[in-house]
């Protein structure tokens, strides 16, 4: 009879204890009821890691020390919606690039926020503008459309800086801190990347390109501890088995997926003097328990969920979950 109460007590004690999953997952609902979820997971410790289709969150911290997130739903046009960002910087809340809400940390800092000068906006030395807010310390964390009365919805790039960031000293006679690379195809967007590069540019985020159907990005220009010269490469979705052979293939030879570039093409992958290689792994799941159990299944120890990928057909428009594992060192260069 004691021994069955031992191995009874000793069963309650294991299911006490038994350890949480590393990541939990949240099918969006409306704003409230999403954001609801998410620090209700964020109190358990959880912090976001990637939003799309669902929203994931990986165990990062420990109670009481743990995130909290805000929403950015419904705050005016551009102008009221930097000065909310900027209240909520003082607050201690930031704005990771492409989150679509706002994390505080456990140990908050503080943030402001900038967007470049109407000057800009009229073709008025707009490298120059984005340069001198990065020199500031700001670095882009998204772009968000407007929705105007009439015409087109208005671009907005949004900067950050922390409060307590340093100057950058300007530089002279070595180029403009950012460069654009604009064009009609991914191609020849690459093909200037490519120029940039050897001169010493890294890539920074997408842009907003001039060019009306055209993409762009955004490099800025290396300092001696950022780790290149770079090499850049780029992709685009077909299917699952097309996207996992050539991601794998990649790298292999040391290219990784850049998590920038994932929203908007050219999806870009990158290459330093590294002597890391790299696995990719593609879910299509649709539910977000199947996905929670996929995520926290032995097939995927160490993978690490970077990203949705899109891919849009005629009729048809699908997002796959990428995932990202850093394995042996790559093949000579």
């Amino acid at each position: 009879m004691l021994c069955w109460i031992a191995l009874l007590l000793a069963s309650a004690l294991n299911a006490q204890v038994a350890p949480a999953p590393k990541y939990r997952v949240v099918k969006p609902d409306n704003p409230k009821k999403t954001l609801a979820a998410v620090n209700a997971l964020a109190d358990q410790g959880y912090r976001v890691l990637v939003t799309g289709k669902v929203v994931i969150l990986r165990q990062e911290a420990k109670p009481p020390d743990t995130y909290r997130y805000t929403g950015t739903e419904s705050k005016g046009g551009p102008v009221e919606f930097l000065n909310w960002l900027n209240e909520q910087g003082a607050h201690g809340y930031r704005l990771p690039p492409w989150a679509g809400m706002l994390e505080k940390e456990p140990h908050p800092r503080n943030y402001e926020y900038a967007t470049p000068s109407r000057a800009y906006h009229r073709g008025k030395e707009k490298w120059a503008e984005i340069s001198s807010l990065v020199n500031q310390g700001y670095q882009p964390v998204g772009i968000a459309w407007f929705s105007l009365y009439i015409g087109a919805p208005w671009r907005e790039m949004f900067f950050e800086r922390e409060l307590s960031a340093v100057p950058r000293a300007r530089r002279i006679g070595e180029g403009r801190e950012i460069e654009v690379a604009d064009g009609m195809r991914a191609g020849t967007v690459m093909r200037k990347v490519d120029e940039l590069a050897k001169k010493n540019y890294r890539y920074l985020f997408p842009y907003p390109s001039e060019r009306g159907g055209g993409i762009a990005v955004m490099l800025q220009k290396c300092d001696q501890d950022c780790g290149g010269p770079f090499e850049y490469r780029y992709f685009d979705v077909h299917d699952i088995n097309q996207l996992v052979e050539e991601l794998d293939k990649q790298g292999k030879e040391g290219f990784r997926v850049v998590p920038q570039a994932l929203p908007l093409r050219p999806h870009v992958l990158e290459r330093a003097g590294t002597t890391e290689a790299y696995a990719y792994h593609v879910v299509d799941v649709k539910e977000a328990a199947e996905l929670e159990q996929v995520l926290n299944g032995t097939d995927q120890e160490g993978f690490v969920p970077i990203g949705y990928m899109s891919r849009i057909g005629v009729w048809t428009a699908d997002a796959f979950l990428l995932l990202k594992k850093v394995i042996a060192e790559p093949a000579a260069k």
